[in-house]
């Protein structure tokens, strides 16, 4: 708007100059005006001319006047080129600056790329690292229980070596009260119990053991006061073995050496699951014998088939008497019928061994015998 008001005022300004000029100049060659001693029509032109450069003068005065930027296009220029050139300049100094920057910019990228791939290899080292350190803290931990475990079985087996030594000494002149491998005591626990209950059988069971050995004739340590000497950490692992099973088991107390009279007790734990071994009434053997009228023979006869039975039971896994091996036992009165009636048979016999009641891995074993003629 207002560009188009100062074009419409310059129009109007210079028309009025244009017709002041010519109205000059037509009187002035009207009245035949001389000026500079030059003929008239001459004096008309150089008014007109005149009267032109009048018009550009006031045109540019009042442009100049009127706008910053038409000033700055008549007497700015050559500031504006040489502001322009030096901006160009400057922008091309610029572009090299950005050109750098960026190519500055890529390479930290780049390092920085690199560095955070370190970054994540160094983390999963960090954490392998640590994962080992807890695997070393745990072995440490670990490995000091069973240095802890050790000295004391170191102590037990001192103690043992003592007791190995005193029995070397008694060997001479004392008598064995128990044998290596005999039974000292035993005891049924249910598996799966709690780990109190079964202590406290355990610790039953250790005191059954520890008066027996006591009536046989061993005596306490003058040091330590026991006994009977069995290593914890046995003790231990056995009330875990029990407390994770789910069976019946027998829990014997066998002596690790022969002992002498007068000494100290070596001893071990063992455990097997009970289990029906014969039930009642079964039938464990059968054999024949021939006609016997002498009583001592007919007897030694079923002695002989009283041991294979016997040794029948031990491998199907009774539990055998410690000192004797036997696991059965059988009537007085049963065995002297018996004999009685192989001597008065005057035909051969078939003698059959027969279970008296359920017979498990704990015993007791109990049989009779029956008899009858072999017809032929």
């Amino acid at each position: 708007m207002y560009s188009i008001i100062l074009i419409l005022t310059l129009i109007l300004i210079s028309g009025a100059i244009a017709y002041i000029g010519d109205l000059t100049g037509f009187r002035v060659g009207k009245k035949k005006i001389s000026i500079f001693g030059w003929r008239p029509h001459r004096t008309a032109v150089f008014i007109t001319i005149l009267t032109g450069i009048i018009i550009s003068i006031l045109t540019i005065t009042i442009l100049s006047m009127l706008s910053n930027d038409v000033r700055t296009a008549l007497f700015g220029l050559d500031e504006l080129r040489q502001r322009q050139y030096e901006l160009t300049q400057e922008i091309k100094i610029r572009n090299v600056m950005i050109e750098d920057a960026r190519r500055e910019l890529e390479e930290k990228t780049l390092e920085l790329e690199e560095l955070e791939e370190n970054f994540s290899i160094l983390n999963k080292q960090i954490e392998l690292q640590t994962g080992q350190l807890e695997s070393l803290i745990d072995t440490r931990q670990r490995l000091t229980e069973e240095r802890d475990n050790l000295q004391g079985e170191i102590v037990e087996l001192e103690e043992t070596i003592k007791a190995l030594y005193s029995g070397i000494n008694w060997l001479r002149s004392g008598d064995i009260i128990i044998d290596q491998g005999e039974e000292i005591a035993m005891t049924i626990i249910q598996g799966g119990g709690a780990k109190e209950e079964i202590e406290q059988e355990l610790f039953a069971l250790l005191s059954q053991a520890t008066g027996k050995v006591l009536e046989l004739g061993a005596e306490p340590d003058e040091k330590t006061g026991q006994v009977l000497i069995i290593s914890k950490r046995e003790f231990d692992d056995l009330i875990d073995r029990i407390g994770q099973s789910q069976e019946e088991l027998i829990v014997r107390i066998l002596a690790s050496m022969n002992v002498i009279r007068g000494e100290v007790v070596i001893a071990n734990f063992a455990i097997l699951e009970n289990r029906l071994i014969f039930h009642k009434d079964e039938v464990i053997l059968v054999e024949e014998i021939p006609v016997i009228k002498i009583p001592k023979e007919a007897e030694d006869r079923l002695f002989s088939i009283l041991r294979k039975v016997n040794l029948r039971a031990v491998q199907e896994g009774v539990i055998p008497e410690p000192r004797t091996s036997l696991v059965g036992t059988i009537s007085a009165v049963n065995l002297f019928e018996m004999v009685r009636d192989i001597v008065q048979s005057e035909t051969g016999m078939e003698i059959r061994i027969i279970a008296l009641n359920d017979t498990w891995t704990s015993g007791p074993f109990k049989v009779r015998m029956e008899a009858t003629k072999i017809i032929h």
